[in-house]
């Protein structure tokens, strides 16, 4: 598994300037932007698959972060699209804290099972290190976010 962050998120899934205003919003939003990017075919079903894997535990995990996700019919290619927002929402986390940094994944339905382990164990790794998740916190560019998830 030599597979980098960088193979799942790309540049034009890069949102440095989100305004959601919910949970919701910015799940919405961001689906949006991944049909117009070409990742998904319908943005209302995959922001409905993604609800409904919210609706079953958080994906919250704590330290202001946020990995929304979603098998769904819609997505056509594996993807990950990285979100920050202009004000802290509330994601029912796991320790309590609101959330202004987005990792969502779109997986199809149809993928082996194991896309998005692969997706989340490499993000799950790099957000174990606390420099890694400094940095993402504090970029303010896309470039800066490609040269973080790059390294």
């Amino acid at each position: 598994m030599n597979s980098n962050l960088v193979d799942f998120i790309s540049e034009k899934n890069i949102v440095m300037d989100l305004h959601a205003e919910t949970r919701d919003d910015a799940i919405h939003q961001l689906a949006l932007i991944l049909e117009k990017n070409g990742s998904i075919s319908n943005s209302e079903d995959f922001y409905k698959d993604v609800l409904y894997r919210e609706s079953l535990t958080t994906t919250g995990i704590g330290n202001n972060i946020a990995i929304p996700h979603g098998k769904s019919k819609s997505v056509i290619n594996s993807t990950m699209l990285f979100a920050k927002n202009s004000k802290l929402l509330d994601w029912n986390s796991l320790d309590g804290s609101k959330v202004n940094v987005i990792f969502l994944m779109a997986v199809p339905i149809e993928s082996k099972g194991d896309e998005h382990l692969k997706m989340l164990a490499k993000l799950s790794g790099k957000l174990m290190d606390d420099e890694f998740v400094k940095s993402i916190k504090e970029a303010k560019t896309t470039e800066d976010i490609l040269k973080i998830i790059r390294d």
